[in-house]
């Protein structure tokens, strides 16, 4: 009888075969697994809030020709002229009736005007300051009311004040009687003197030049109040020896 030893190269050959086996086994499942739970496409990652786009072909856009757009224009083109139209002659009516009272009362203040001067023949407005060397004469255009002749005669005072600070004449060049003499002058409505004239002559000349002098000295004027009208004024200033004694 013979006995037959195991082979043990065949056994080992055996083991590898399976562990093969085995490890395919292992990775098909670990593949189908990961197949499984991984999505088909991939994730969208978005930051700030999502905004939906519709776009619009042209198979729906609206012409003008299409009954409501062309409704709604109609409706608006057809309302919005007749507002402005009203508007604009509800302006001009305005303006029109504005410009009838406004000539209404000048057409009053002429008229009442020519009454006064129609009343006093004597041209020109009297200073409150009587005094022998003043502001004599006023001619333009104002109110006629004492309110307002008031405040002219305020204003002539104020140029009086100004010229007679200006007079000087030297005692020995100064007349031995009593002499006047008048300057005529006309002021803008800045207060610059635009002409300057002896209205009357004294017969001393030297007392005509201190005058002349102290007019010229005084300018320009205080401009014209607004209570004066006319682009100009024009006065007389009088001077008399007596207010140099």
């Amino acid at each position: 009888m013979k006995l037959r030893m195991p082979n043990s190269t065949s056994g080992n050959l055996n083991n590898f075969h399976n562990m093969i086996l085995l490890s395919l086994v292992v990775h098909f499942v670990v593949i189908t697994l990961v197949l499984i739970t991984v999505p088909s496409s991939p994730r969208l990652i978005t930051f700030g809030p999502i905004y939906s786009v519709q776009l619009v072909g042209s198979d729906v856009t609206l012409t003008k020709d299409a009954p409501v757009l062309s409704d709604y224009i109609n409706n608006r083109e057809s309302s919005f002229p007749s507002i402005i139209k009203r508007e604009i002659a509800q302006a001009d009516s305005i303006i029109a009736k504005k410009e009838e009272t406004d000539k209404v009362n000048v057409e009053k203040a002429i008229d009442s005007i020519k009454q006064k001067e129609a009343a006093h023949p004597e041209t020109g407005l009297t200073s409150k300051k009587a005094n022998s060397a003043t502001v004599t004469g006023y001619v333009g255009r104002g109110t006629p009311s004492d309110q307002a002749a008031a405040q002219r005669n305020e204003y002539l005072s104020l140029i009086w004040a100004r010229v007679k600070g200006n007079w000087t004449l030297p005692p020995a060049l100064m007349p031995k009687e009593n002499v006047e003499t008048i300057i005529a002058v006309r002021i803008s409505r800045s207060g610059a003197l635009e002409h300057i004239e002896f209205e009357k002559r004294s017969g001393n000349r030297y007392f005509d030049d201190s005058a002349l002098n102290a007019v010229k000295k005084s300018t320009p004027f205080p401009p014209l109040p607004s209570y004066i009208f006319g682009k100009q004024m024009e006065i007389g200033i009088r001077f008399h020896s007596s207010e140099l004694h």
